[in-house]
């Protein structure tokens, strides 16, 4: 019950977000990824990320985003019963990461290449609901062209059982401050389920819809795959 009840919030919330961006262009996108995590200690871990973006309307390649970071965990988490069953804690209640990404746009010859860096608290709320605020910034260049943006994120989960499943509902809302704009340019909502099936890999589904006001009103309503790597 408790697991449905957190899907239908998650995906209430969600749709609701497009109210916001009114009579907005709308695209479709396909976003598979992959993420990999090795750990180098109990306190760190490296984390790298592939995300090819794929248009709903004509099944093509548009964009291509690669990353690797540094994660570094203080003060450890006590694992709950489900998270023995897999290596997905995020290192402790605050994690900080470094990293680089470079995103490639298809066709067009535009690159960004990123410098990134956030730091998450995190805690359990009653009924063990997790949540976790990400504060992240990025240092971009577009094109040569310097700017940067602070992306703060609400996260929710909670860890549940369907029969013999194991089971990660979340809920998710993000804020894009652009310096560009001097201004909030995007939100992002996203609500989904990762499904541990062993300590090395945890595959995930997920809705999300990117709502963009500057420089021009966008939404975008995407269905995400992604598999996750620990070792």
């Amino acid at each position: 019950m408790r697991l449905r009840t957190l899907m239908l919030a998650g995906l209430l919330l969600t749709g609701a977000g497009g109210v916001v961006a009114g009579q907005d262009t709308t695209t479709r996108e396909l976003w598979p990824e992959l993420d990999t995590y090795v750990r180098l200690s109990p306190a760190a871990r490296l984390f790298f990320v592939v995300i090819p973006v794929v248009s709903g309307d004509d099944r093509s390649l548009s964009e291509t985003q690669l990353g690797g970071h540094l994660e570094v965990g203080i003060m450890p988490m006590a694992r709950r019963q489900l998270r023995a069953a897999y290596d997905a804690d995020r290192l402790g209640y605050l994690r900080a990461r470094i990293g680089y990404r470079q995103v490639l746009t298809v066709g067009t010859g535009r690159s960004e290449q990123r410098l990134v860096a956030d730091v998450t608290p995190r805690f359990f709320l009653p009924w063990d609901v997790l949540f976790a605020l990400r504060n992240e910034v990025d240092f971009r260049w577009l094109q040569g062209n310097y700017s940067w943006r602070f992306r703060p994120r609400v996260w929710l989960e909670r860890e549940t059982r369907i029969g013999s499943v194991a089971t990660v509902p979340y809920w998710s809302v993000e804020f894009f401050y652009d310096s560009r704009f001097g201004a909030w340019s995007r939100t992002f909502y996203q609500t989904g389920v990762a499904i541990p099936v062993s300590r090395r890999v945890a595959p995930e589904i997920y809705y999300g819809r990117q709502i963009d006001r500057l420089p021009a009103h966008k939404t975008v309503n995407a269905l995400g795959i992604l598999a996750t790597l620990y070792f």
